[in-house]
């Protein structure tokens, strides 16, 4: 089925339902179609725009979009990840990992699968949120469209967006990492590849700016696939870390999503974005060698 067909199938799905209304323009944001099957090129491209579209976000309304901040800055991590997986598989040296050739390419499929599954379900809640605000989610919900625990979340970050109560914010903005984190990660990436994820839980850090932790390191012997291990790590040290940065280094954290909207090979050093234009210079001899294998 060609590209163009799959989009007049989805643009005429979304003709009398808001939230595949508003799914319609998160995949416009990013270029993606259901059904088409794409290229490893442009699985990795495509994390370049979930990446930038977070980073967008997040810089509307810095102090309402936390979720997307943390979620910027894991999405360039994953597509690190994706990065290394190319390397890995180009120079078969996925044994320093202590991976067979096929898992890591199970490792850099699942990076790109889990990459897409989050934006597709949450990212249009902010685009609906920003635009029509509470709502606007509320028209979704109460067609039997918005996931409860998501709705639940919204209330909150809108209460505490009327009331300027930041507590009430993020709590609504962990509510949506959580239901992402165990709705969606964990059945469409970690549950049929445990054993994987246990292997390569030592060589993951956390994505938040000076947070060089893995989870092996906050739990020593963890698996990054056992959800609530992930969450426990999340909870008690990524989150409490970004609030902190969030908060007492706004501007460190601007400068650094500034760096993410620029696109390219996600090789960045916070705040310097020529290091951009040094990763794409990376990134196109890369792309040209392994991607087509």
């Amino acid at each position: 089925m060609s590209h163009q067909h799959n989009e007049r199938a989805v643009t005429a799905t979304a003709i009398n339902d808001a939230r595949a209304q508003w799914e319609l323009r998160a995949y416009r944001r990013i270029e993606y179609v259901p059904g088409t099957e794409y290229s490893r090129q442009e699985i990795v491209r495509r994390n370049e725009y979930i990446t930038a579209a977070y980073a967008e976000m997040y810089l509307r309304r810095p102090n309402v979009f936390t979720w997307a901040g943390m979620a910027a800055l894991t999405s360039a991590a994953v597509g690190r990840g994706m990065y290394l997986m190319q390397l890995l598989r180009a120079s078969r040296l996925g044994f320093l990992l202590g991976l067979f050739p096929s898992e890591v390419a199970t490792v850099e499929q699942m990076l790109g699968v889990g990459n897409l599954a989050v934006f597709t379900d949450i990212y249009w809640q902010h685009m609906a949120y920003d635009a029509g605000g509470l709502a606007e989610l509320q028209r979704i919900y109460e067609a039997g469209r918005l996931n409860q625990q998501a709705w639940e979340a919204w209330q909150q970050i809108d209460q505490g967006k009327r009331t300027n109560d930041q507590a009430l914010i993020w709590a609504g903005n962990a509510g949506l990492l959580y239901f992402e984190q165990k709705e969606v990660l964990q059945p469409a990436v970690y549950d049929q590849h445990l054993p994987i994820w246990q292997v390569v839980s030592a060589w993951i850090n956390s994505p938040i700016l000076g947070h060089y932790e893995s989870i092996t390191s906050f739990l020593q012997g963890a698996n990054l696939g056992d959800f609530q291990t992930r969450w426990q790590w999340i909870e008690q040290s990524m989150l409490p870390r970004w609030k902190r940065l969030a908060q007492l280094r706004a501007e460190r954290v601007e400068r650094e999503l500034h760096t993410l909207l620029i696109g390219g090979a996600p090789f960045s050093i916070p705040g310097i974005p020529v290091a951009k234009l040094l990763g794409q210079g990376m990134y196109k001899p890369l792309r040209t060698s392994t991607l087509g294998r």
